[in-house]
């Protein structure tokens, strides 16, 4: 049953349809009426003729690029749809890059709601009066945008403090109008077959999950508190103070940030500040967060971005974040390497590593059309590199070639292209290549050879050994129990099977000791220097000289059946 039966059948929908004429009467006056046609929402906007549709738009909107249409359309309907432009900003993989770029200039110009309101809220999630908490509170709003407003107070305590207060009915807000985007994207899906490329339903569902995680304060403050504990050997980066006491899922209570944006450079000069130092911190913190600190921004801007005094900076508004895992962390890393080295083919094999490329794909054209464009770039002057367009040339050529790019990945060049506008309002000329190249290289070289990354892969590995054991015993039995049965048949048709078995047999138990030596060397090289730091011939020295041994031991089993059978 199409979209449209469910949205006329189902009562609980009845309460989204004058939100819905809402809706569609400004995707019409954005000229986008033939797509509310063709996916039969059009009933829905008010119009007695049908013909309307298409004339409905305004004359003056249709000299603009549909990009731009999409654009002030989005930024018109409010809160949550502003969101799904920033969501939909992530995914060139299955939205245009024309589109991309457009929705990365999204603005929350939303005006903010009165002090009156935001004072009812906080008093209404502390559960008592705003002075208890509050020796002053400014009702004027420093900020607003779509999903909260901030305001300063003063603690009774003295400490200046800012408080995010989320939009009266923003829950109420939402739902519905996540109700009706769930309906127009199983219209769109149903009914115009060029829309499922881009996947509508999937990025809804995946918009609802991140504007679930975005409207809760708790999350946030969670995500801050996290921050601040990998921050903390950086005495140059600071992240707010979180007051938990004053912070709830609708309002949160952190300390006041006294800096500057990178607009304001006379307050810059007046503290002496180095645009230079601040350009390269900042490029490498945002690197930071992603291959050490595996938790970085997923929707970073400039207004996350401040310069506080003696060369330092602050981050603020940890909403949207994304976290990854060490494997994830190696895979990136080695994606963006390649990048800075100039390596297309090293790019492309490790596409095809992952499995991002499949067999119809015609690997060595799309790594030739990656050459040229590292070339091109590669031969830029400073004034005229622009990373975040190398990058965006990068991905639009391999989503060409169907290749389902990784979302962090996506993410990690959005990050690079914020920072390099950031840090060019500071240095004109500044090349981030300059001051990433040598810092990745050596990142990736630590964590290859890295004893810690490799102890936690050998625990997996003798993890997945030791589960293989727990059940090979079941495993016999059963077979032994079909064989007793007359269920189990075996059939040979290579004459040299016995010959093919016994070389096979000889071939895996080399390999087989060749493993066993490296994984206990590898585990010899993680313990020396622990044991080197502990008591002489302490428990950890001993599991050194026994792991020293077995590896020593295997290797050589190993070499000498080589050596026997001239073959490995």
């Amino acid at each position: 049953m199409s979209a449209i039966a469910n949205l006329l059948r189902l009562p609980q929908y009845a309460r989204n349809l004058g939100r819905l004429r809402q809706v569609t009467a400004v995707v019409i006056r954005h000229g986008f009426g033939h797509v509310l046609l063709r996916a039969g929402l059009d009933r829905y906007a008010g119009l007695i003729n049908r013909g309307l549709v298409l004339t409905d738009a305004d004359q003056e909107l249709s000299e603009l690029t549909w990009e731009h249409r999409v654009r002030l359309a989005l930024e018109s309907l409010g809160p949550t749809f502003i969101k799904l432009g920033q969501v939909a900003a992530t995914r060139p993989d299955i939205i245009p890059m024309s589109l991309v770029f457009e929705l990365r200039k999204l603005q929350d110009n939303v005006g903010g709601f009165g002090g009156q309101a935001a004072r009812a809220m906080i008093e209404s999630e502390l559960g008592g009066s705003i002075s208890t908490f509050f020796a002053t509170f400014d009702d004027t709003p420093l900020a607003a945008a779509s999903i909260a407003q901030v305001h300063r107070a003063t603690l009774p305590t003295g400490e200046q403090v800012v408080i995010k207060v989320q939009r009266p009915q923003l829950d109420r807000i939402i739902a519905n109008d996540l109700d009706l985007l769930h309906i127009m994207a199983a219209a769109l899906e149903e009914r115009v077959p060029e829309a499922r490329q881009f996947r509508p339903l999937t990025l809804i569902e995946e918009f609802a999950r991140n504007l679930k995680r975005e409207t809760d304060f708790a999350n946030e403050r969670s995500n801050i508190e996290r921050m601040r504990r990998h921050i903390a050997h950086m005495a140059d980066v600071h992240v707010p103070v979180t007051y938990a006491a004053l912070s709830t899922r609708r309002v949160l209570t952190m300390e006041f940030i006294a800096g500057c944006k990178v607009s304001e450079k006379q307050q810059m000069a007046a503290w002496n500040t180095n645009p230079q130092t601040i350009a390269e911190l900042g490029t490498k913190l945002s690197m930071a967060s992603i291959f050490e600190f595996g938790f970085f921004h997923a929707d970073p801007h400039p207004g996350n971005f401040f310069i506080l005094p003696n060369n330092r900076i602050a981050l603020i508004d940890f909403g949207s974040m994304g976290a990854i895992d060490n494997d994830t962390i190696d895979e990136l890393l080695t994606f963006l390497v390649s990048l800075l080295l100039n390596d297309p083919e090293m790019l492309v094999s490790q596409f095809i590593d992952l499995g991002l490329v499949d067999d119809t794909v015609n690997a060595r054209a799309m790594q030739s059309e990656i050459g040229e464009i590292m070339a091109r770039y590669n031969g830029a002057t400073l004034g005229q590199l622009d990373i975040g367009q190398f990058i965006a040339e990068i991905f639009e050529t391999v989503v060409r070639f169907q290749v389902q790019l990784p979302v962090e990945l996506i993410l990690i060049g959005k990050a690079l292209s914020t920072m390099e506008g950031i840090a060019r309002e500071l240095v004109p000329n500044y090349n981030p290549l300059e001051s990433l190249r040598p810092y990745l290289v050596q990142l990736y070289v630590r964590r290859v050879l890295d004893p810690k990354t490799y102890s936690k892969r050998v625990y997996r590995v003798l993890h997945d050994w030791w589960g293989l054991v727990r059940v090979a015993p079941a495993d016999v039995r059963g077979l032994l129990r079909r064989a007793k049965l007359g269920q189990l048949q075996l059939q040979v048709r290579n004459p040299d099977a016995e010959l093919l078995r016994s070389k096979n047999e000889r071939t895996f138990n080399r390999a087989l000791l060749a493993l066993w030596s490296c994984l206990a060397w590898l585990m010899f090289t993680w313990i020396l220097p622990q044991a080197d730091r502990s008591p002489p011939w302490s428990l950890l020295w001993w599991y050194a000289i026994l792991l020293g041994g077995q590896g020593l031991f295997a290797g050589s089993l190993a070499m000498v059946s080589w050596l026997r059978s001239r073959e490995l």
